[in-house]
């Protein structure tokens, strides 16, 4: 992931360039402005072919909006810093933020730290500042009722509060009443006394406008109940604006009954995908007038205007993280002899909106060779392109190292209609069947070892898609977790795996992301969970089944937890990780570490109750994975599933002898 200075710099840079290009023309007046028959001409010293005119008097004030502090590295607060000094600068009325101002998910002690060490950047600022509660400034450990708001109504402020200033009346709700977003259409309501009180809060001022802010953006979530929200704020009439945060990217949804919706970014925080274009370094500045407002987000450098990132093309761009817009057709061979020849096709997708570039470039090690070498070009919406290509592999030494998996580095641009371009890269490895490995998974060895990972070593599959029924199981003991960690995954909004923790839950918890989850009908992850005392110093078997309508969790056996939805599984074109868990490009993070064994991965739900775990995992028609971990062949560990789905090693796993042995 890019740091924090980085992504601000580059930001700066790209943004700079827009504003010069656009900005200016964007925060002008049009001579047509039909205010300007009350305006008087200037007083000219000389004579002029131009009839100039003087502004006209308005009441006005501004403010300005900071986005999401936390998950970042330590130069966010650098950024923050800078921020504060900007809006200093721009010498605004008022100041509010959109929650997420500490990292939070902690105790009082570490939860106090970072609240003073925000509050003494922020007490940098000469104009009044309005903070608004965010998840991680209310979120205590897992399982701690009441969370940290206590400290929060302590230490920053009430959880929804209102204020006037001038003719304009602001509103600060609380959108974690529930201390959970796992399920918004379940968590992320508004309560039957929040929403009271916004309609007794909304009668009682006699304000001209209205603005509104809150920490997620509930409008982007299916099954909450901002409809009701939003309702009220309609039937008032002078709603202008509802400023929202949590994405850390920015979107613009545009005028609904005549309100405003933004979703602002980040004043700090860590960036995530799109980092060219919606995940930028900034803070919004708001001009009130008695006629309406005006918005603008600045960066070091510039001032953009609030269409940058249409909420179409997030959504076109979000679209294209997780879409297959390059597949391959067909395998690589290669086998001890070198020579072997195969025949590939490679294919690019258009699935978005409008005309997009894309270039392909091969990456192959010593020996190997493809012809023609992958090119280039433009694809309009929804077109594809075939490129054919002939492979020609190496030799490789059985007991030798590794072996070199050919690649190609794919881009694809997307360009908005402000200007911006939005890469988007995929490493694509070809296909590869090795000759005797398959014969070599099947061969029983006379030692039972184990995968042994060093916290920054995994093992890398290209699995088989699987929509349906499914188990992930493995055995597997390890360290007290500390953060997250992945024992094998494949998730990235979509998928499914399994972690040894994820975040604040220091127990094992299984993801299945799914159409449709039993409440609220909206799409994302299933995540059955632990929450036993956790032993990780002895072998434990976990599993993960998804039956078509329940996904459940058993530890050693027994069941322990269970979610209910509606598949088919979300797919996407990214590895599959043991020991680790994908980024949006397909590269390992989250690693484990600990020993891993006997890894196997079916196209059925196994286990629908209690069970007695096997030691050693079978082979059967529906096995679409089995990694025994117990020899390597030419520096792979052969799957013995028939599948040919072998597991390439990133960085240093390693196999140890199973202590004790394993009962065979």
């Amino acid at each position: 992931m890019r740091p924090a200075s980085s992504t601000f710099a580059a930001a700066a840079r790209a943004l700079l360039a827009l504003a010069l290009c656009t900005g200016l023309a964007a925060l002008a007046w049009s001579p047509q402005d039909p205010r300007a028959s009350a305006r008087q001409p200037v007083r000219a010293g000389t004579p002029s072919g131009q009839r100039l005119l003087a502004p006209p008097e308005r009441d006005g004030f501004t403010f300005v909006v900071f986005g999401d502090r936390t998950t970042g590295a330590p130069e966010g607060l650098r950024i923050l810093e800078e921020g504060v000094r900007m809006t200093n600068r721009l010498d605004p009325d008022l100041v509010l933020t959109v929650g997420d101002m500490v990292q939070g998910y902690n105790d009082g002690p570490e939860w106090l730290a970072q609240m003073r060490e925000y509050r003494a950047l922020m007490a940098g600022l000469r104009a009044p500042w309005f903070p608004v509660a965010g998840n991680h400034d209310v979120y205590g450990p897992r399982r701690r009722e009441g969370g940290n708001l206590e400290l929060y109504k302590e230490h920053f402020a009430p959880l929804y509060y209102a204020f006037d200033h001038g003719f304009a009346h602001f509103v600060c709700l609380f959108s974690d009443e529930s201390l959970s977003f796992d399920d918004p259409a379940r968590d992320q309501n508004m309560s039957a006394e929040q929403l009271e009180w916004l309609r007794t809060d909304l009668a009682a001022t006699r304000a001209e406008q209205v603005f509104v802010f809150l920490h997620h953006p509930r409008w982007t979530y299916q099954g909450t109940n901002w409809p009701q929200v939003h309702e009220v704020l309609r039937a008032d009439g002078r709603v202008a604006a509802v400023f929202a945060g949590h994405l850390h990217q920015f979107r613009d949804d545009g005028v609904v009954d005549g309100i405003r919706y933004y979703t602002v970014a980040m004043t700090g925080g860590q960036s995530g995908s799109l980092h060219e274009t919606a995940a930028m370094q900034h803070i919004t500045h708001v001009s009130v007038r008695r006629d309406g407002f005006t918005t603008a987000l600045l960066s070091v450098g510039g001032v953009l205007a609030d269409d940058l990132v249409l909420g179409s093309e997030h959504d076109a761009m979000r679209g294209l993280l997780s879409a297959s817009w390059i597949e391959c057709a067909g395998t690589a061979s290669i086998a001890a002899a070198p020579g072997a020849r195969s025949e590939l096709g490679l294919r690019v997708v258009n699935p978005s909106d409008r005309t997009v570039s894309w270039k392909l470039e091969a990456r192959t090690g010593q020996g190997w060779s493809l012809e023609p070498q992958p090119a280039g070009g433009e694809l309009l919406p929804g077109a594809s392109c075939d490129v054919a290509l002939a492979c020609t592999a190496p030799g490789f030494d059985p007991d030798g190292p590794a072996l070199e998996q050919p690649e190609i580095a794919c881009t694809l641009v997307y360009t908005l209609r402000s200007g911006l371009a939005q890469p988007f890269h995929r490493d694509l490895r070809l296909p590869l069947r090795v000759e005797g490995a398959d014969a070599a998974a099947a061969l029983r060895s006379d030692r039972d070892r184990a995968l042994r990972l060093d916290g920054k070593s995994a093992v890398r599959v290209q699995l088989p898609d699987l929509e349906g029924p499914l188990t992930l199981e493995c055995w597997a003991r390890g360290e007290t977790p500390s953060g997250r960690q992945a024992l094998a995954t494949r998730t990235e909004s979509s998928a499914f795996g399994l972690f040894w923790c994820d975040g604040e839950r220091r127990a094992p918890v299984g993801h299945v992301h799914v159409q449709r989850r039993e409440s609220g009908g909206n799409r994302g992850y299933l995540s059955p969970a632990s929450v036993a005392p956790w032993d990780g110093g002895r072998w434990r078997h976990l599993a993960l089944c998804w039956d078509g309508s329940t996904a459940r969790l058993f530890v050693d056996g027994e069941p322990v937890s269970e979610a209910r939805g509606e598949g088919p599984v979300t797919r996407n074109a990214l590895p599959f990780f043991v020991g680790a868990d994908p980024d949006g490009r397909g590269r390992p993070t989250s690693f484990f570490r600990g020993e891993l064994d006997e890894l196997r991965v079916s196209s059925t739900a196994r286990y629908a109750s209690a069970f007695t775990p096997a030691r050693r995992l079978e082979r059967d028609g529906a096995t679409v994975l089995l990694l025994h971990f117990d020899r390597t062949f030419a520096g792979l560990h052969p799957d013995d599933s028939g599948s040919g789905a072998h597991g390439w090693p990133v960085g240093n796993p390693e196999l140890v002898d199973v202590d004790p042995p394993a009962d065979r």
